[in-house]
């Protein structure tokens, strides 16, 4: 896995290329420039009703599911779209299992695209529940 101080770009020229831009980056191990594709205020779904608010949060998610190689292979999607209502856009995308993904993406103030409700991707893949605090809180 290869991050870089500064993603060459964020988001994606159109809604509908989050996902293949998705793909490309998980391919190359870059995930800097998979967290690019999210907000700042973008919230991921997880396993068991837990959430990914963002950056920090996104970023722990997506490595653990890209080191437990769950994001890559049979996962991938084969068609996606978009659905644009001013600067929102619902993205779908589907995989060769028949498994849909949805997506709620933002236009940014430089005319790029990113997420900010990914709500499918990773609620299925336990290796993204951030392991519990060893820590109580005293009251």
């Amino acid at each position: 896995m290869t991050t870089t101080a500064h993603p060459t770009a964020v988001g994606a020229d159109a809604p509908e290329a989050l996902e293949s831009r998705f793909a490309a980056c998980v391919a190359a191990g870059d995930l800097d420039a998979v967290v690019g594709l999210y907000a700042a205020d973008a919230v991921v779904s997880l396993p068991r009703g837990r959430e990914a608010a963002g950056p920090a949060a996104i970023r722990e998610a997506l490595a653990a599911a890209m080191a437990a190689g769950v994001l890559g292979g049979d996962g991938a999607a084969v068609s996606s779209r978009a659905v644009i209502s001013g600067d929102l856009a619902m993205t779908t995308s589907t995989t060769a299992d028949g498994t849909v993904r949805t997506q709620v993406a933002r236009r940014t103030a430089d005319g790029r695209w990113v997420w900010v409700r990914d709500g499918s991707r990773l609620r299925e893949v336990e290796a993204c529940i951030p392991a519990p605090s060893d820590t109580l809180a005293v009251a």
